[in-house]
């Protein structure tokens, strides 16, 4: 058969290559001139922008002041609350105005349904401002209120742990459980710019006397503000709270931050072909002006980040408009009006507005791009079919021809026939193929399934023990550092692939199943894994991969498993096991467990934040690793709690090294904000090993006792653990957990100590303390603790409301009657809020009369507090009393100032007063005073008949002891034969 002569491809192609371009340019003319393509492009990319804005704008009304005027207009929600509590209390609407109380009333009633609903909206605040006086004592002006505020408001957390009270009392706070933020406070100001939320739309309802059904006419949302000169800026939407009698009392309302509203701008934002930003701002109605309250998108914060208003004009012909960047570029802006105020409401002037802005050049980007290439499309196609025939061909011929040759110079054997197309350039290439097809067939058909899935850079090499060949990847000799390979693999002999192992990895033997190098080089350490498949016939396949990231990944888990993240020192379980370490082999004769502790680092977290707090904790941890070049271990034990061991020939040397490091530490200064420099302070305990404890659990007990010592003493220095002193105070350590419980919860048992007449008849009870602990032991070992921490005025609280509730509960279930006095004792040195009282008065106020306050003299007396709680007994028209009298602070002068009701003499005076005659001495001159300024005299400690019939016969008219009763859980009568006894001695005075 004649073989058919070979056509060229550059003529095959040219005949209907011409044929095609005629005609698209015929098609694609009649297009442009016939279709009006270019004008539906423009007019659809406006439509887009028209679009995304108002499915923007739509969003945003329903997230925010559609949901919001739905929940503030619902009449349930504060004026039906305060119209009950006024009804409830026969109050009348304008009592508001003045009474402070109410104001607290009403603030506790609507305060848990206001959270509820700041849960159930996307605003991150809500508030309340009655036109009333904030408390008894605010500023004059001062507005009555709560302001909450909300950190997490995509969470919903029932115990109100996200928070933040920004205005309101302290004690409304404290009953919902909600924080005081830093810029806290009482109430709100009648003047200042932030003023104007509220001012507005309560101003507003008062002059237009509106009516309860029109308050949502005068809802107002306000531009953007700061609460606090330092706060975030933020916009409210408030609507007055007008009564059912037309009274408007105040306003309510929601916060949302410019931050929240940010987030809610850019959520869910709909991708187009343009870029887009997005302003949200306010427009006086008739005007093309726009000042920005929040925006969206790079371009924005890139063109016009510093103007502070934006000028528009509208495009004529279509729904758009037109508006200039300062640096001169032209844009497109959709805007869209918010439907918030209606037609006669008296803020409709003030417009709402969503702008979606693009440039020009993006919107029609698509549309110029399309018309250019569409002219292009004609022009060109025509002007130059002939000269792009010619180079199409010599771009598909030449490189055809070029292959053909690079391959028919690498091809050996020839294993693949291929069908012949009778075109020149693709036989030639056919038989090239054919060629280098025999050659690589066998080796690529076993590594490609290895490299093709393959996510890092593997290299492979195969050998068998019949061959003197091994074949290479590429990616072998780029892992190995073996030099740059053109081909993806080549051939070396067996000497050469051992010599190259041999080079870069000494000594390598090729068995196993798996090996891991490390390899030097000029680019810093890589680790290389070898995997080693052997088979049975004597050939071997190696695949190789750069395992540098395990490598460093596994280090850098083990680092941070013994390090902490922040400070670069052990952490609490590393320097456990390496103190303990360090203890079993013992090298130094002597070592100290220091610890420390920073003792201000809570009020720089507060007052500066706590990325400050943590340059704090670096900075001492930096000074801690001087420790090191002693030997020492150091370590952050916990939060703000660091400890070292230290060991050295003695303690001498030890104490010296403390004391230098101690002064260093002194030196360092923390610089925050506003150029002021905080010095660092600690304190610090120490126990010595192994004089104290060879045990390290002990000893770090007994430097951490030590250390509270300090911190409970005087700061700053570092103190050396006593055992004496550990024997003495240890409950402080222990029980401090068990008092702050305590404290938190108010949870501590009373006891009832009968108060007896001369008739022996019970004059009142004194109310013991009896807290259950397993580390404290009494009352004093309480007080003691709450002086150490400074909680006196915690017990105060906790000693009155606990010990009304043990009597109120006594009275229930009938022990107690109905005239016995209450001794409670009060802390001299401390005093109750009015917020306090008026929480007394509400839950006891039907058994505070019965009363009879006793100072205790174990605190040296404030004047002001005396005077406070005598000030608390008149209101009340309950009594005062001086316990203790004779072993206290100045008992004579706060007699002479005090002027109580009743004087209790201590038992240090009472004990055996019949056999002697200074102890008579005393109590004659107390009677004798007692007599002229009509004070009863109550003896305590009374424990045998002779100390009771000495007494009675010197006039005394009350008695306490344990000779009367002892104190007892559940009040119980009077033993009849003590009352008979009482009754005879008395008896015996007639």
């Amino acid at each position: 058969m004649k073989n058919k002569r070979s056509e060229s491809i550059r003529n095959r192609l040219l005949g209907p290559l011409l044929f095609l371009m005629v005609l698209q340019a015929a098609v694609i003319a009649g297009m442009v001139l016939y279709g009006g393509v270019s004008i539906k492009l423009k007019n659809n990319e406006i439509h887009i922008l028209n679009e995304n804005t108002e499915n923007r704008k739509l969003g945003l009304e329903k997230e925010t002041v559609y949901n919001w005027g739905i929940m503030m207009n619902n009449p349930d929600f504060m004026a039906t609350e305060i119209q009950q509590i006024l009804e409830r209390d026969g109050r009348k609407p304008k009592d508001i105005f003045q009474d402070y109380e109410l104001n607290r009333k009403i603030v506790e009633r609507t305060m848990e349904k206001s959270i509820d609903v700041l849960h159930l909206n996307n605003a991150t605040g809500v508030f309340l401002i009655l036109n009333g006086p904030a408390a008894q004592n605010s500023p004059e002006g001062m507005r009555a209120g709560f302001y909450v505020r909300n950190s997490n408001s995509e969470g919903y957390l029932k115990d109100n742990s996200s928070l933040l009270m920004e205005r309101g009392l302290p004690s409304v706070a404290e009953k919902y459980g909600i924080p005081l933020d830093s810029f806290w406070e009482l109430g709100f100001e009648e003047t200042g710019e932030s003023a104007s939320f509220y001012h507005k739309p309560y101003n507003l309802a008062v002059e237009n006397q509106a009516r309860q059904s029109d308050a949502i006419k005068f809802a107002y949302l306000s531009p953007a503000f700061r609460l606090s000169p330092r706060d975030m800026p933020v916009i409210t939407y408030s609507i007055p709270v007008i009564l059912s009698d037309g009274t408007v009392v105040g306003v309510c309302g929601l916060e949302m931050t410019l931050s929240q509203m940010k987030a809610l701008l850019e959520k869910d934002q709909s991708k187009s072909g343009f870029e887009e930003c997005w302003i949200l701002g306010l427009r006086k109605k008739g005007t093309n002006t726009i000042v920005p309250v929040v925006s969206s998108g790079y371009l924005y914060n890139q063109y016009f980040n510093e103007n502070k208003e934006i000028q528009y004009r509208d495009y004529s012909g279509e729904d758009i408009s037109q508006l200039e960047s300062p640096d001169g570029t032209k844009w497109y802006a959709s805007i869209k009006t918010f439907d918030i105020y209606g037609s006669n409401s008296p803020f409709q002037e003030e417009e709402w507005v969503l702008a979606g802005v693009a440039r020009q050049k993006d919107l029609l980007s698509f549309y110029h791009g399309i018309r250019r290439m569409l002219f292009s499309s004609i022009l060109f196609p025509l002007l130059l079919s002939m000269l792009g025939t010619y180079v199409l061909g010599r771009i598909v011929t030449e490189p055809i021809l070029g292959l053909s040759m690079q391959l028919r110079r690498k091809s050996v054997n020839r294993g693949l026939t291929l069908k012949r197309v009778h075109i020149s350039e693709i036989d030639e290439l056919t038989e090239t193929i054919e060629q280098l097809n025999r050659e690589v067939e066998r080796a690529s058909s076993k590594i490609s399934s290895i490299l093709e899935h393959a996510n890092v850079l593997i290299g492979v090499f195969e050998y068998d023990d019949e061959s003197d060949k091994v074949f290479c990847s590429r990616s072998l000799f780029d892992l190995l550092g073996w030099g740059e390979m053109q081909e993806p693999y080549c051939y070396l002999s067996i000497r050469e692939f051992e010599a190259s192992m041999a080079e870069t990895f000494s000594g390598i033997k090729m068995r196993g199943n798996r090996i891991v190098r490390c390899l030097e080089g000029t680019e810093g350490t890589r680790w290389v894994e070898f995997i080693l498949d052997e088979s049975e016939t004597g050939m071997m396949l190696g695949v190789c991969s750069d395992v540098t990231s395990d490598i460093e990944e596994k280090e850098k888990l083990e680092r941070e498993r013994n390090f902490d993240l922040l400070t670069d020192l052990y952490n609490r379980r590393a320097f456990r096991e390496q103190v303990r370490e360090a203890m079993d082999l013992q090298k130094d004769p002597v070592a100290a467990v220091i610890m420390w502790d920073l003792d201000n680092l809570k009020f720089i977290n507060d007052t500066y934040g706590h990325d400050e707090g943590d340059r704090y904790l670096v900075l001492f941890a930096s000074r801690m690793k001087r420790l090191t070049k002693y030997g020492a271990i150091v370590s952050r034990y916990s939060g703000d709690e660091f400890v070292a061991f230290l060991g050295g020939a003695d303690k001498e040397e030890i104490r010296g090294r403390v004391e230098a490091f101690m002064n260093h530490v002194r030196k360092a200064k923390l610089e925050v904000e506003g150029g002021y420099q905080f010095p660092i302070r600690v304190s610090g305990g120490l126990s010595w090993y192994p004089e104290d404890a060879d045990s390290f659990d002990v000893l770090f007990s007994y430097a951490d006792f030590a250390m509270y010592m300090v911190k409970h003493s005087v700061k700053g220095m570092v103190k050396e653990f006593d055992y004496n002193e550990y024997i003495r105070n240890s409950y402080m350590l222990a029980g401090s957990e068990e008092f702050n419980h305590m404290l938190d919860t108010g949870e501590v048992r009373f006891a009832f100590q009968p108060i007896a007449t001369r008739e022996g008849t019970i004059y009142g009870y004194e109310l013991l303390m009896r807290p259950e602990f397993t580390n404290i032991k009494g009352v004093d070992e309480v007080l003691n603790l709450a002086r150490t921490q400074a909680k006196l005025p915690q017990m105060e609280v906790v000693t009155w409301f606990s010990g009304m509730k043990a009597a109120a509960a006594e009275m229930e279930a009938g022990h107690l009657g109905k005239e016995e006095k209450l001794f409670i004792n009060s802390i001299a040195s401390v005093c109750l809020e009015e917020e306090d009282w008026l929480k007394l008065e509400a839950q006891y106020g039907d058994m505070l009369n019965r009363v009879v306050i006793e100072m205790t003299e174990s605190e040296p007396a404030s004047k002001d507090f005396m005077t406070r709680k005598l000030d608390m007994a008149k209101r009340w028209t309950a009594q005062t009393a001086i316990d203790d009298f004779g072993t206290g602070y100045n008992s004579e002068a706060i007699l002479l100032r005090m002027k109580p009701d009743i004087v209790k003499v201590d038992m240090s005076i009472v004990r055996e007063i019949h056999k002697d005659q200074n102890r008579q001495i005393i109590l004659k001159s107390l009677l004798d005073f007692a007599k002229r300024n009509h004070i009863q005299v109550l003896a305590e400690g009374v424990e045998t008949a002779e100390e009771l019939k000495f007494l009675m016969d010197w006039g005394i008219s009350l008695f306490q002891g344990y000779y009367i009763a002892r104190p007892q859980m559940e009040i119980r009568p009077l033993d009849p034969y003590i009352a008979k006894k009482m009754k005879e001695f008395s008896g015996g005075m007639d």
